[in-house]
């Protein structure tokens, strides 16, 4: 039996259990996962807890991305580009870190027809995400990267760290309706990365006439995954573009961390299919 976690504060909504339970039960895995809530600063208890349980591996989500890095013993070039780890294998007692959440999106824009290559790209918001995602986009040559944010501060940083590990140049702007319509002018890829519009959060966006000024071609993606379609995508797709919401990152991200814990290539598209079914069958997504 293969035995897995995922851990973070809060976790009781986390969708984990049906994405790694879904590809575990569609390749006939004998499996556990469970959800355990942990606060900042009690990372060496679950740790501790993890051995002794004797897991394989366990997911991680906030706030313990960058803080899991001290405690391991080997991260993956991926993850140290990116300082973030979301997938923790644990072998012969060393814990070896791994982020699956880039290469996650990236399945996920390529399921739509697009990818970062010679891409321009806004990104909203400046979380622990938006630096995960501005450099795979930089490191997979886009073209322009412009990150939006309330606090200009916040964006500046993500920018200069991509600059500095990559060489590209991005751009920091404030998170304004005059400053998001003149970078979505010559956008390719929109990506919401704010909490605005999700379920549970009051605030959503004020205005969205932003989206009437993006080119037909233009992909407006949305990381909230619930609700599945957001105020955001709705008006998006009344004027004829591309949607994209957080379902497809979570389930490829997933699968790839059931790859690593399992040491296996797993048949991605049919488990994608499998996994989505399930999520739209147990909570409506």
């Amino acid at each position: 039996m293969i035995k897995l976690a995922v851990v973070g504060d809060p976790i009781e909504h986390s969708l984990s259990p049906l994405v790694h339970g879904g590809a575990m039960d569609f390749i006939g895995a004998e499996y556990a996962y469970e959800k355990v809530q942990v606060k900042k600063g009690e990372l060496p208890d679950f740790l501790s807890y993890a051995k002794e349980k004797g897991m394989n591996g366990f997911n991680l989500t906030m706030p313990h991305k960058v803080d899991i890095l001290e405690y391991l013993d080997e991260i993956d070039d991926e993850a140290r580009f990116f300082s973030s780890v979301n997938t923790v294998k644990i072998m012969d007692g060393q814990l070896l870190g791994f982020n699956t959440d880039a290469m996650g999106y990236v399945m996920a824009l390529k399921s739509k027809g697009y990818s970062f290559q010679n891409s321009r790209v806004v990104i909203l918001g400046a979380g622990g995400v938006v630096r995960t995602l501005a450099l795979k986009a930089a490191r997979l040559g886009a073209t322009d990267i412009r990150i939006c944010n309330r606090t200009v501060e916040k964006a500046e940083e993500i920018a200069r760290l991509v600059n500095a590990r990559t060489g590209v140049s991005v751009s920091a702007e404030e998170f304004s309706l005059e400053r998001i319509v003149n970078a979505g002018k010559t956008c390719d890829i929109l990506i919401n990365a704010t909490p605005l519009g999700m379920h549970g959060v009051e605030r959503d966006f004020e205005d969205l006439s932003f989206l009437e000024v993006l080119p037909k071609t233009t992909l407006v993606s949305d990381l909230i995954y619930n609700p599945a379609k957001t105020k955001l995508l709705e008006k998006a797709e009344r004027l004829g573009l591309t949607t994209l919401n957080g379902l497809g990152m979570l389930i490829y991200q997933g699968i790839l961390a059931d790859e690593i814990y399992l040491a296996q290539t797993l048949e991605k598209e049919k488990i994608y299919e499998a996994v989505s079914k399930k999520i739209n069958d147990e909570v409506g997504l």
